[in-house]
């Protein structure tokens, strides 16, 4: 396997270092988190660059291009800084070319290059998480018309975005799980927000559907396929927080090693206490795995030979390894890192959020613990 980026996959990478770059972001990102307002201005500007593109097939507009060049643009943004969570349903346009009609294919693509926040899934609810048995959210065909009913819970992106694809089942087959493209500017639809612990310049919302009229041509993807979509996207969807556990551990990384040797105490740099080097090496093991594994991924998605455990595994040990270099970087940064305003504050609190968002830990454990033993039965 080749971990050098082609010259094309290095020169998007280096036009997002650029992007990072040229102005002081980290003062905005601050004032996003405090303020719970999603970052319109650095999104926009990534999606001139094209970020929104990368994986959209070239007859969408799109570039068409891969899984690694996508992990180039993630750790590049990830190690400036750059607040990576935010992004995960651009990527994800791909799938909505696949599985939408046309009317639901160009309500999503006219925000093409815009960086506005487009759509999420709407899939948890207050007795059903990672279980959809006890699933309550309905929809019944009544007079030509489809109206859906239901409540949803800790819904990603849902106080901001125009589109949600909700899933309920069929009020008069509960064994049909099915999917629909819902305008939420509808009446019947209420949206409530929710305050969290991280991923605040992100909005969280409980979603309520009161007899919303729907049409057939709402349904997104095939009638009762639910599932199937959710699987064929959840690997990516765990491969890209993963690839924001990375980049943002890797910003942690650097920013404790700068100070660890500017920081002078008892005559010279921290830097040159053991204690603090038994830090950096725990820090760069739990790095440079993540990398290799994420690129790992990338490739075997790229080459068709992904398992379906890989993306599982990579969510759950990206979060803690993360969590752990953030928290050494923190000890490192001290109080400088404690008391001021430091970026890493934010990483801390963002990181503890992934082993429960996308997907518990405890999920992520049973799936590639299960393909794990699969090959040996």
């Amino acid at each position: 396997m080749e971990f050098k980026l082609s010259d094309e996959q290095q020169l998007l990478a280096d036009s997002f270092t650029e992007l990072m770059e040229s102005r002081d972001w980290e003062t905005y990102f601050r004032e996003c988190d405090d303020t719970r307002t999603y970052p319109i201005e650095w999104t926009s500007a990534l999606c001139e660059l094209g970020f929104d593109r990368i994986l959209l097939p070239e007859e969408y507009d799109g570039y068409g291009l891969d899984w690694v060049t996508m992990a180039a643009a993630y750790e590049a943004l990830g190690r400036a800084g750059g607040p990576t969570y935010l992004l995960y349903q651009l990527p994800g346009l791909e799938s909505i070319m696949r599985e939408g009609n046309q009317k639901q294919r160009d309500a999503v693509l006219k925000y093409l290059g815009t960086g506005e926040q487009i759509y999420n899934y709407a899939m948890t609810e207050p007795s059903a998480g990672s279980s959809w048995d006890d699933m309550k959210t309905t929809y019944t065909r009544r007079d030509g018309k489809i109206y859906l009913n239901g409540h949803k819970t800790f819904q990603t992106s849902s106080m901001r975005v125009p589109y949600m694809i909700v899933m309920a089942r069929n009020s008069e087959d509960m064994s049909v799980y099915t999917e629909w493209f819902v305008d939420m500017s509808k009446h019947g639809v209420t949206r409530e927000p929710l305050h969290k612990l991280g991923l605040r310049m992100d909005s969280l919302a409980e979603l309520y559907f009161d007899n919303v009229e729907l049409d057939e041509d709402d349904l997104f993807g095939k009638e009762g396929n639910a599932f199937m979509r959710g699987v064929q996207d959840f690997d990516q969807e765990r491969w890209l927080v993963a690839l924001t556990n990375y980049g943002t551990a890797y910003c942690a990384f650097e920013d404790a090693a700068k100070y660890a040797n500017q920081r002078i105490q008892g005559g010279k740099p921290i830097a040159a206490h053991q204690l603090i080097q038994l830090k950096f090496a725990d820090m760069i093991v739990a790095i440079t795995n993540m990398r290799n594994m994420l690129y790992e991924i990338a490739w075997k998605h790229d080459n068709g030979t992904l398992g379906r455990g890989d993306c599982s595994m990579a969510k759950y040990y990206c979060s803690h390894a993360a969590s752990m270099v953030v928290d050494n970087a923190l000890q490192v940064l001290s109080g400088v890192g404690i008391a001021g305003e430091h970026r890493v504050q934010r990483f801390y609190r963002d990181l503890r959020v992934d082993r429960v968002s996308g997907g518990t830990d405890e999920m992520m454990i049973l799936t590639a613990g299960k393909q794990a033993l699969r090959k040996y039965r």
